[in-house]
C-alpha cells in the first residue's frame, strides 16, 4: 500500500511540470503492480483532480494561464468526457491499452518534431480555433477512457495547432484538466471499481509532486522541459507494451 504514495508523488511531479495532470503515471504504474485497467482508469481521474488543485494556483499566480482559450476548449473537454465516460465500460480491457499505446507514440513523434512558438505566433484565428476546439473534443474523450485529464492532447493543441508559447500552454492545459477531470469524476464515483481509500494513498504523494513540479516548470529551459516529455511517454510505452 506504501507504494501508492510514491506512485502519485511520480505523478504529481511530472504532471504539473508538464502540464499532463498525473494519469499518464498512475495508470501504467497501477496496472504494473497489478490493479484491473478500468479500475486504474478510474482512480487516476481523482488523483488528476489533486494534481490539478496544487499546481493550478501557482499558474495562475504566474500569468500564463489565457482564460479565452481555457474556457472556449474547456466546453470541448467537457463534452468529449461526458462522452468518453459513458462508453468505457462497453470497451475491452485490449482495447483501453492498445488507444493508450497510440496516444503515447502520436505524442512522441509530435513533440520531437515541435519547434517553440513566441507570443507573436499566436493568434485566435477562426482556422486554428475551430481545429483546436475539434481537437479538444477529442481529447475530453481520451481523458475519461484513459483517465489521463487529456493535459498530452492539451498541450499539444495548444502548442501545435494554436502555436501558444509552450509555458503558456502548459499553464493553460493545468488550469483545464480540472474541467475535464470533474466531468468524469462524477460518473466515476459512482462505479463499483471505484476505492476512496485507494484514492487517499495515491493523493498522499500526489500533492507533495505537484507543489514542487509547478515551481520547477517556472524555471526550466523549454527544451528541457520537452526532452523530459518525451522521456516520459517512451517510457510509459515501454512498459505498457511489456505489460501487454
Amino acid at each position: 500500500m506504501w507504494s501508492l504514495p510514491i506512485i502519485g508523488l511520480l505523478a504529481g511531479l511530472v504532471g504539473s511540470l508538464l502540464g499532463l495532470g498525473g494519469g499518464v503515471i498512475v495508470v501504467p504504474a497501477l496496472i504494473l503492480i497489478g490493479f484491473p485497467v478500468k479500475s486504474a482508469v478510474m482512480l487516476s481521474i481523482f488523483v488528476t483532480i489533486a494534481t490539478w488543485s496544487m499546481a493550478s494556483e501557482k499558474y495562475l499566480r504566474s500569468g500564463l494561464v489565457d482564460f479565452r482559450v481555457a474556457f472556449l476548449l474547456g466546453l470541448g473537454t467537457s463534452l468529449g468526457a461526458f462522452l468518453g465516460s459513458r462508453i468505457l465500460t462497453f470497451i475491452p480491457d485490449r482495447v483501453v491499452l492498445a488507444l493508450f499505446l497510440l496516444m503515447l507514440a502520436f505524442i512522441g513523434v509530435s513533440n520531437l518534431m515541435a519547434r517553440d512558438f513566441s507570443k507573436e505566433d499566436f493568434r485566435l484565428s477562426p482556422p486554428r480555433v475551430i481545429g483546436a476546439f475539434s481537437f479538444m473534443l477529442f481529447a475530453g474523450m481520451m481523458s475519461a477512457i484513459l483517465g489521463i485529464g487529456a493535459g498530452v492532447f492539451k498541450v499539444f493543441a495548444m502548442d501545435r495547432i494554436l502555436r501558444m508559447p509552450y509555458r503558456m500552454a502548459t499553464a493553460t492545459s493545468m488550469f483545464l484538466i480540472g474541467i475535464t477531470a470533474s466531468t468524469s469524476a462524477l460518473y466515476y464515483g459512482t462505479l463499483p471499481g471505484f476505492s476512496p481509500r485507494t484514492v487517499a494513498f495515491v493523493a498522499l504523494g500526489t500533492l507533495l509532486g505537484a507543489f514542487v513540479g509547478s515551481r520547477l516548470m517556472l524555471r526550466l529551459p523549454v527544451r528541457t522541459l520537452r526532452v523530459i516529455f518525451t522521456a516520459v511517454v517512451i517510457l510509459l510505452g515501454v512498459s505498457l507494451l511489456w505489460r501487454m
